[in-house]
């Protein structure tokens, strides 16, 4: 790989909010006119939309997951985990749920589940559902596990394990008092309850695996806490001994520089103290395998996760406003001149670790969901990342739900999991390659310190530092263009040349186009052999899959839609079966969505769904009209409507054009949101 060197400072930002404004077309709730239900089943399929082959089944056949360099590796090589969340009591399902959840996730390409918030207390509201059970018993200690509940999440693992799929295992999140876990760095009960929560979950033995998660190489990463750090909560006002000033005096200037880096380094040194008991408490006392990490980079600085054995981050686009009815900004981040969410992402990666992002949403009620998971997955294969998760495939008991539940769910969301035989196929396969070239900015240890004298913060803003260190030469456009490593470990700043960058950005490996060359009608495609995808608003424009494959999109709600193409055998769209799935403006039934106004009456881009226009299953989508275009030959290609359940429902027919080749007509006509393309 070529690399080059680049000096900036870099830093880290939370959960991601922020927007721009976009066409008018995103202040219009379009009219449910011709839509038709469609609830993607909850079984593994046996035909073009099962994509199980992926996974390489029983997990941990190959041994322990394990680091070396800055990746995962088993026995057999490198591993890669194209993941999904289970949250609260999802984490509980029924034995016959388990084992057709498992299949479900298999499916979809899925290798590795996210254990998460499963440790909530009962009675613990969070907008706008009442947690139904948890880990512990219902007894008022949040301390003693729930025999039942144990069996469901053993059962539940045991089928993950068959069907080749993994666990990632979070300790922390969310018991006894939530707001408690901000004083861990701090307080000795905290930390006994931590270690002893620790170590009932992980050593008690599976019966139906014979193993416990310490000892099972079905656990591919444990998580010690969920979303907090010392820095965090000093700077949100959670925890502050006596002797340290308030963030208010350290922004406006009542105290020295002196004591901005005394408090620094106090509370470096108290988390790190904090993060490495814990990970030798788990791998010297509990004899754990699997990699271990503290918390999210946003929420702390680095030093402190110098032990651990990799790092994550979380990130939402648009994540809706946390009150009485969350309202949503409703725009699409394929019109995002910026990047949205990715260069953040990718200018967080600190060189000689493994990276993972294990939250990943673009939530509802927003309709341009769909795009996310793809648009995610491709950068994450681009930039070499090692494990992307959804959030979150379910928050309920109800494991095989047929509507949106939640913001954050897509078990029920058609749009969305149509789209992830796709996103397996770029991402897991590998059909998205690699970046070329490396950015590496150099960042020492004392840029941070630096930082936080000037601005006083949980983290720094990396993208903003790494463009002012660099004049202006290094920007979120070029974060998309190269993958980015950042090396915390160097002090000396290395020079670059200039590169322009326009409003057609392309990966250096020409596979990922993002083209805003028209203000509002961006659009956001990748180019491979084996997969191909596009979503944004082409406005007339014909969408150029490359290698002869090419879409015309039809009128639709939104003006918007997104479709992608995955070959199922993965030896090209030439032969074999291609799975094509085409999605456009979906909701729950009778949903009523409200359109915010500004303090001048103006509409906006905010959108809002009250719970009383929440809606009911089954959920309803737009059918996609399109010709697409494809680089076989006609007279050996055929083409089916596919049902609820992935199955051949009605044949479609293919043209031919001047050349012979095949143009297959999609239509709303045909009710479905995929479509079998195979060539003989």
């Amino acid at each position: 790989m070529r690399t080059i060197k680049y000096f900036a400072l870099f830093t880290v930002v939370g959960l991601l909010c922020a927007c721009k404004a976009q066409t008018a077309a995103d202040n219009i709730i379009p009219s449910d006119d011709g839509l038709f239900p469609f609830v993607i089943s909850f079984a593994g399929a046996d035909n073009a939309t099962d994509f199980s082959a992926l996974l390489d089944a029983p997990a941990g056949k190959d041994g322990f997951i394990r680091v070396e360099g800055d990746h995962f590796v088993n026995d057999k090589g490198r591993v890669k985990l194209n993941a999904t969340n289970l949250t609260a009591s999802a984490n509980f399902p029924t034995h016959e749920q388990a084992e057709r959840m498992a299949a479900r996730m298999a499916r979809f390409g899925i290798n590795c589940v996210r254990l998460h918030f499963m440790d909530c207390s009962y009675g613990i509201d969070f907008f706008p559902l009442a947690y139904e059970g948890c880990i512990f018993a219902n007894d008022g200690s949040d301390r003693n596990l729930d025999p039942e509940m144990l069996d469901r999440l053993d059962y539940m693992i045991s089928q993950f394990k068959e069907r080749g799929i993994y666990v990632d295992v979070n300790l922390y999140v969310a018991r006894e008092n939530y707001a408690m876990k901000s004083l861990n760095a701090v307080n000795p009960y905290i930390q006994a309850k931590e270690k002893e929560y620790a170590h009932d979950l992980l050593t008690h033995v599976n019966p139906y695996t014979g193993l416990s998660l310490a000892e099972d190489p079905v656990v591919a990463l444990i998580e010690l806490n969920n979303e907090d750090a010392i820095f965090t909560s000093y700077i949100r006002g959670s925890v502050r001994k006596p002797e340290w000033p308030t963030v208010k005096q350290l922004r406006d200037g009542s105290v020295d520089e002196k004591t901005k880096r005394d408090l620094f380094h106090t509370l470096e040194k108290l988390e790190s103290e904090h993060w490495n008991n814990m990970y030798d408490y788990l791998k010297k006392e509990l004899r754990v395998q699997a990699p271990v990490t503290s918390t999210q980079l946003q929420f702390s600085m680095p030093s402190p996760f110098e032990k651990m054995d990799f790092n994550d981050m979380h990130a939402y686009w648009q994540h809706p406003s946390i009150n009485v009815y969350w309202k949503q900004n409703n725009i699409a981040m394929s019109n995002s001149v910026n990047g949205g969410t990715l260069p953040e992402l990718a200018s967080r990666r600190y060189a000689g670790k493994p990276f993972t992002v294990t939250e990943y949403n673009h939530p509802y009620p927003a309709f341009y969901g769909a795009e996310g998971q793809p648009m995610f997955h491709a950068y994450a294969a681009f930039q070499g990342w090692d494990g992307v998760f959804s959030y979150s495939w379910n928050n309920r008991y109800d494991e095989e739900p047929e509507s949106q539940e939640y913001f954050f769910s897509f078990a029920g969301r058609t749009d969305v999991l149509a789209h992830f035989n796709a996103c397996a196929a770029m991402y897991l396969r590998g059909d998205v390659k690699e970046a070329d070239t490396a950015v590496i900015p150099v960042v020492p240890m004392k840029a941070f310190e630096d930082d936080f004298v000037k601005n006083p913060s949980n983290a720094s803003d990396p993208v903003r530092l790494i463009n002012e260190q660099t004049d202006g030469r290094i920007t979120r456009k070029h974060m998309l263009a190269h993958k980015i490593v950042t090396d915390i470990h160097k002090a000396e700043p290395v020079r670059f040349e200039e590169e322009e960058m326009g409003d057609v950005i392309f990966s250096d490996t020409r596979e990922i186009e993002w083209n805003n060359s028209e203000p509002g009608h961006g659009m956001f495609i990748v180019r491979t052999d084996n997969s191909k995808f596009f979503t944004g608003f082409p406005a007339g424009r014909v969408v150029d899959l490359g290698d002869g494959v090419s879409v015309a999109l039809g009128k639709t709600k939104l003006g918007w839609a997104t479709i992608s193409l995955a070959s199922k055998e993965g030896n090209g769209m030439l032969s074999g079966s291609t799975l094509l799935a085409a999605t456009g403006f979906t909701h729950n039934k009778d949903a009523k969505f409200t359109v915010e106004k500004d303090a001048e009456g103006n509409p906006t881009t905010y959108i809002s769904c009250r719970l009383k226009d929440w809606g009911t299953a089954p959920m309803m989508t737009e059918g996609i009209n399109a010709s697409v275009t494809l680089a076989s030959e006609a007279d050996a290609t055929k083409c089916w409507a596919l049902d609820e359940n992935g199955d051949r429902k009605i044949e479609v027919p293919v043209k031919k054009n001047a050349e012979g080749k095949a143009v297959i007509e999609i239509s709303e006509k045909y009710q479905t949101i995929w479509y079998e393309i195979n060539v003989e």
